[in-house]
């Protein structure tokens, strides 16, 4: 890249150099001089302003209840709403709500802040390594651990290797075992 940025240079020197007369030649011979190489019109900062009221867009501004509904449809949620708290509603997506209390358990996985279940699956930039992160988990991390292997140990009879972050409240699970965790944890209620 450098080297490009020198070539530049020569190349844009030699043309500067060749525009001007040399103090040695005759001065019937005068080459046009270069007022301006180049223009750049890229930035917002350097392109020109707009002076006339007339040369923005139009717009008009609507009270109408009936057309500000379907602007509402697109605005974010300022609260995001909270979803049905029963377990006999059954929902299209497959969600359910927690049930299980922090005191039922010595340890306890927090739902986030959009009541999701915080089991996430991280590939790497190649995608050969899989691995299942499971964050927020309070209490004992290490008892979670062991039910947790034990449980994933017997559905798919291989020996799981994981990490456990205590202070940052993560387990990370070599392989690719989200909806497995989900299902555990649907099952004990987080």
């Amino acid at each position: 890249m450098a080297a490009l940025c020198v070539s530049a240079r020569a190349s844009l020197v030699a043309v500067l150099n060749n525009a001007r007369p040399s103090r040695g030649a005759a001065t019937s011979r005068v080459a046009p001089a270069i007022t301006q190489i180049q223009q750049r019109w890229s930035s917002y900062k350097s392109s020109s302003k707009y002076t006339k009221p007339e040369d923005y867009t139009d717009y008009e501004i609507s009270n109408d209840p009936n057309e500000w509904k379907y602007v509402e449809r697109l605005l974010r949620y300022k609260i995001i709403p909270k979803p049905p708290s029963t377990t006999d509603v059954e929902l299209p997506s497959g969600y359910k709500p927690a049930q299980a209390l922090p005191k039922d358990t010595p340890y306890f996985v927090e739902r986030t802040k959009n009541y999701m279940q915080p089991v996430y699956l991280q590939v790497n930039l190649r995608k050969v390594k899989r691995v299942t992160k499971i964050r927020k988990i309070q209490g004992d991390i290490w008892k979670l651990d062991q039910d947790l292997k034990e449980y994933i140990e017997d559905i798919t009879k291989q020996k799981i290797a994981s990490q456990i972050f205590e202070f940052a409240g993560l387990i990370i699970l070599r392989g690719d075992h989200v909806s497995r965790v989900k299902k555990w944890m649907d099952m004990k209620g987080f």
